[in-house]
């Protein structure tokens, strides 16, 4: 006897039905979300695109220092043809930033960090097989396009999807990565001591393109209907902002408003600053006297105090208002350089660390920050990666005014002074950057219930 559609007959077991998949639940998925299911998984995609960026900053970013003189000694090579590879790798990314942005949002960030990976790896075994300055200059454009696809705006976009509530923090613990990768400069150091450049370039490209591929399966948005609401904090039902359904300001409208101009214009003058005293830092206290090694140990005092800056600059951002906290670490930045004409000694260098690396540390997760909550993730890729090219145009002429006021016999102490006021200039740029409040009311609604068009 025939069941009658949509009817279950006296006595019949009801058919099964196929149980629906749950979109972002805990079966198959990333390596990481089935070892610690019970785990927000925005706190795994935050640990294994720190982990990318440590081991590739470790080995391609910080420990390619440790294979500058070899590489002179072996094709006598000027010390300024060799320091322009270096120079080419930190503008080429910068100004790429961007194109890399419209990619993360077209593919994701799963695909291009892993292409990134595959460039900079192939620049790595370039190098590991050069014969040519040219060889160096075009394997350093391809470390430099790798570097920038496979950490930096990957892991940010992907981490700030996951995150609201405690988006500081989050992208705060992702900047550690990249402060940790200067950590694995004494393995590759004493890896090259052992095996060669040559040799050792080609270890580390097996060992990054490895690592980094496992890491990168875990590295993905924050889908929409994920069974874990925003933050992994338990949230009424309804509330959309803590369900996490994705929103964003797209692109080429957030770049046309007033607070993005201001912020645009606050990093140029950030990264003026501190990229002259990264560059100039050393040098600086060589001229005092002060050994090479000792000299050195004022960049280690800098990445250690930053990680201070990193960490509160993270947790101020998920209790006050970001543009403030931002503003008072930019002020941080621009006392400790505007005291660097104050240094005579190795001593008084450390407590200037002190105050500087702290500021510079805390706009590392407030920048990211700031422009996910004020511009929303689902173009975040693209915003990113404009952002950081204003970053790079200052980047750019921080420590060339600082040289060049040397170089005409000024000294150090006037180059520094422009620094800081430049960084200062910065301070009200930002705090006039308040957030588009009419935009994000807009384009946080569904699509289909937004009245007209966002003025």
């Amino acid at each position: 006897m025939m069941a009658v559609a949509g009817r279950v007959q006296p006595g019949a077991r009801p058919a099964r039905r196929p149980r629906a998949r749950e979109p972002g639940g805990a079966s198959g998925g990333p390596l990481l979300r089935r070892l610690f299911p019970n785990v927000y998984e925005g706190w795994l995609v935050v640990v294994a695109a720190a982990s990318i960026t440590t081991f590739i900053g470790g080995a391609f970013f910080y420990g390619f220092g440790t294979i500058f003189n070899p590489i002179i000694d072996e094709f006598g090579w000027s010390v300024a043809a060799t320091s322009l590879a270096f120079s080419v790798r930190s503008e080429a990314g910068g100004i790429a930033a961007p194109v890399i942005g419209v990619a993360i949002d077209r593919l994701g960030p799963q695909q291009v960090l892993i292409g990134g990976l595959a460039l900079v790896c192939a620049g790595v075994l370039l190098t590991s097989y050069m014969e040519s300055i040219w060889h160096f200059y075009l394997a350093m454009v391809l470390i430099a396009l790798g570097i920038s696809s496979a950490s930096g705006p990957v892991g940010t976009v992907a981490a700030a999807s996951w995150f609201e509530a405690r988006r500081g923090r989050a992208l705060a613990l992702l900047s550690l990565g990249g402060a940790a990768a200067g950590v694995m400069t004494v393995p590759v150091a004493l890896l090259v001591d052992e095996l060669g450049w040559r040799s050792a370039l080609r270890v580390l490209a097996v060992v990054v393109i490895v690592a980094g591929s496992l890491a990168s399966i875990n590295v993905r948005r924050r889908p929409p209907g994920h069974r874990q609401p925003m933050d992994g904090l338990r949230s009424a039902p309804d509330d959309a902002a803590t369900r996490g359904d994705p929103w964003g300001i797209p692109a080429r409208r957030a770049i046309r408003t007033r607070p993005f101009v201001l912020l645009a214009l606050g990093l140029i003058a950030n990264g003026f600053g501190w990229t002259a005293l990264i560059v100039h830092q050393v040098p600086f206290m060589e001229s005092l006297g002060v050994s090479k090694a000792e000299a050195g140990s004022t960049v280690l005092a800098f990445a250690l105090a930053s990680v201070v800056g990193r960490l509160a600059g993270g947790w101020l951002a998920d209790r006050y208002e970001k543009r403030v906290v931002l503003s008072g670490a930019i002020a941080l930045m621009a006392l400790g350089i505007a005291l660097m004409p104050l240094v005579h000694t190795l001593e008084q260098s450390y407590l200037v660390m002190l105050i500087v690396a702290p500021g510079f540390g805390g706009t590392a997760p407030l920048r990211p920050a700031l422009l996910a909550d004020y511009f929303g993730t689902t173009s975040f890729g693209t915003i990113a990666g404009l952002s950081r090219l204003w970053v790079t145009i200052g980047s750019f002429g921080g420590p060339l005014t600082v040289g060049l006021i040397v170089d005409s016999g000024g000294g150090y102490a006037p180059g520094w002074l422009i620094a800081a006021a430049v960084v200062a200039a910065g301070i009200p740029l930002v705090l006039a950057a308040r957030p588009p409040s009419d935009l994000i009311a807009y384009y946080r609604r569904p699509a289909g219930t937004r009245p007209g068009r966002a003025s």
